[in-house]
């Protein structure tokens, strides 16, 4: 049986990484509080200034009384997309520049609270691969590493997709099909010769940074960009790259016998996702076996209004046991 895995950001919660709900108090205790980062300061001065006037954020709890970060995107995006200004204080030139602070605080928050070592993962890879028959894909909507490293972990190499699906490419067979829709902590975009590099370790955080030594790895240019797709209601999927990873997804979801969504919340937001597994789904002569693992009940309850009542439903935590 082929099984297609989707993980969401609840396995990567389980492993300690924040969600969104409370990304914005692990960056202030991060960025804030432990040490200030002057590039990350038009972040907190926009939250201080959001209600018209300022407000002090003084502790981690203020940040409860904010929308969560994905929300603050949206509506820095709408402005930019809309051509306004949120505000005198905040111009267009100046929301540019606080979207791009948004980006880098997810990379950096994402650096400091992840462990090297990822059990439940890497718990969860082993018997995977102990247990298919067949290749597993993975399709992640993470940016971090988490799953990557299992995988190494367990002696095989993430395939990410770049160049179309891995069964068209002998060389990369050998690779464990891993799609990350939203960009990776490794990876950097170079905007002059179009290409994506792949790199052993975590390199967004550094790509903010004034003369990184981060270059790309087809062409060596210097000026290498993070490829982190922000958590917004606008997305843009404009690098060729990225647009190759999806339809590598499309493809194995369409060829697999089994879904299984791990900590994955089915947000209204991710229309384009639910649209790719919906048209798989919809084929004719084709079923699949759906799973989810999810402890949100409002989630499971999305779930069932979208594939219907035979969802076989686990409302509990990712905790690394395999799932068929």
């Amino acid at each position: 049986m082929r099984t297609v895995y989707i993980f969401g950001a609840g396995a990567s919660a389980a492993e300690g990484a924040p969600v969104v709900h409370n990304f914005l108090r692990s960056a202030f205790r991060y960025f804030k509080i432990e040490s200030c980062e002057a590039d990350l300061e038009i972040v907190w001065e926009f939250l201080e200034y959001f209600y018209g006037k300022r407000v002090k954020i003084n502790s981690v709890e203020d940040l409860d009384r904010y929308p969560a970060i994905d929300e603050i995107f949206n509506l820095v995006d709408w402005y930019l997309l809309n051509n306004q200004a949120f505000s005198v204080r905040f111009t267009r030139p100046r929301l540019y520049h606080l979207k791009k602070a948004l980006v880098k605080l997810i990379s950096m928050t994402l650096d400091k609270s992840l462990p090297s070592y990822n059990g439940i993962h890497q718990s969860f890879v082993n018997r995977v691969f102990n247990n298919d028959e067949e290749l597993p894909a993975f399709i992640s909507l993470n940016y971090d590493l988490v799953l990557d490293r299992a995988i190494r972990a367990a002696g095989r190499e993430p395939e990410y997709g770049f160049y179309g699906s891995h069964g068209k490419h002998p060389e990369r067979k050998a690779g464990i099909p891993l799609y990350k829709l939203h960009g990776s902590l490794n990876w950097s975009f170079c905007p002059l010769c179009g290409e994506i590099s792949q790199h052993e370790d975590k390199v967004a955080h550094l790509l903010f940074k004034e003369n990184n030594s981060v270059t790309c790895l087809n062409c060596g240019s210097d000026n290498a960009q993070a490829v982190i797709i922000a958590p917004t209601l606008y997305k843009s999927y404009k690098i060729n790259r990225l647009q190759n990873i999806w339809e590598s997804s499309a493809g194995a979801v369409n060829c697999s016998d089994c879904l299984a969504f791990i900590g994955y919340s089915l947000d209204a937001s991710e229309t384009s996702i639910i649209a790719l597994v919906k048209r798989a789904l919809n084929a004719p002569e084709k079923k699949r076996k759906i799973i989810v693992v999810n402890p949100n009940e409002e989630a499971c309850m999305r779930y069932r209004q979208f594939f219907g009542n035979e969802c076989s439903i686990i409302c509990s935590g990712f905790t690394g046991e395999a799932v068929f």
